[in-house]
Formats: C-alpha cells, structure tokens, sequence
C-alpha cells in the first residue's frame, strides 16, 4: 500500500564538477555550471519518482494503510536500519502516536535491503494503519555518491549528460538537405533505454 504521509525525497544524484569533467569543459562558467546544476536535480527528481524510493537517506515516518489480513507493507526506502526503527499499529490512525511499539522479531520482521515489513500477528481489522519511524534511502549527502549504488549514480549521470546534449533538440532532428526536402529524425525524450533498464531492475514493488 502507498505511504499515505509524505512525499518521496531525492537527493542529486552527480554534481556540476563531476558531469563538467565528464563532458571535458575546462572552464564551464558561473551560468553554465548553475544550468547543470539544475540539469542534475531534474534529472535525479525524475529517477527517484521513477524509482519509486526515497533516494535521500534521512530519518523520517510514514503511515500505511493495510487491508485485512495483509501482513507485509513495501516502505518507500531501501536499505533500512535497524537503530531507531519503531513500528506501530492501530485499526485508527488518531491512535497511532499513542500506541506501543511493537518488538522486532516478534511481532515484526525487517528485510533492511528491500525495506520491507512482515508482521506477524494476525491482523484481522480492515483497514489495519500502520507508522513506522525509520532510517533509509540511498545516500545521505552527496558526498556519499562515490561509496555504493554505482548502478543508481551511472544511470543519472547518463541521463543527465543526454539531457545536456540534447537540451536544444530533444524530440529529435531536424536537418534540410538542398533540393532534397526536410527530414525529420526521432529523438529520445525520457529515459533513456539503457537507464531505463537499470533503473527497472531496481523499482519498487508496492506489497
């Protein structure tokens, strides 16, 4: 079920730095480098949305509603910690601040790497609510970009990089050719292919 509290939170996936020296600018300027800048967040936005996960790893809660007898809940965060995890639950939402935190491994299983919640007690109200107070995401600050996750910051970066390339023409070509008429050729407005494959095998799987 959807997270019914907040909305996803991104984090730039590259910095101006790292795409100006990938496109081999020795000198990109103070409006150039602010336009790349810009690039990326657009960008990093559109895969964290795409990706369906918090990108930015913080500390935050969210509420989810589960219809009966379900037990498992998808967060919108990968890579979970354990420290500082409290789980609750209420047939109410207004009770959930009040009521007690349920115990990891008894009354709740944590997968950390896929963020996802199995409880484990029978769960026979419809709708069931639930908070949880949590850690995860990706990374933390972009000084993290570098660690893990090659395969999130790859992705952004190719993307953005198309971006900037095509920023002028991103449906596609237009050439004309003397005596020979205009010609169109089809351009690549979303993600690319390539990011578009890296991306999906990581998608979030709503339970």
């Amino acid at each position: 079920m959807p997270n019914l509290t907040n909305n996803l939170e991104p984090i730039d996936l590259s910095t101006a730095a790292k795409i100006i020296a990938k496109m081999d600018l020795a000198d990109a300027g103070d409006s150039r480098t602010a336009f790349i800048g810009s690039m990326i967040t657009e960008v990093s936005t559109a895969v964290c949305d795409y990706l369906g996960l918090h990108t930015l790893r913080a500390e935050r809660t969210e509420r989810y509603e589960l219809r009966k007898f379900s037990k498992a809940l998808s967060l919108d965060a990968v890579n979970v910690a354990t420290a500082g995890l409290v789980v609750k639950r209420s047939a109410f939402p207004s009770q959930l601040s009040s009521a007690t935190a349920l115990t990891i491994d008894e009354d709740f299983i944590l997968h950390p790497r896929t963020g996802t919640i199995t409880l484990l007690n029978d769960q026979s109200s419809d709708p069931l609510f639930v908070e949880v107070t949590y850690t995860g995401g990706f990374f933390e600050t972009t000084g993290d970009l570098g660690s893990d996750h090659g395969w999130l910051t790859d992705a952004a970066e190719m993307q953005i990089l198309y971006r900037l390339q095509r920023q002028d023409a991103l449906g596609g070509n237009v050439d004309t050719t003397g005596g020979q008429g205009t010609n169109f050729s089809p351009g690549t407005y979303g993600f690319l292919p390539m990011v578009k494959a890296a991306l999906q095998r990581h998608r979030r799987v709503i339970v």
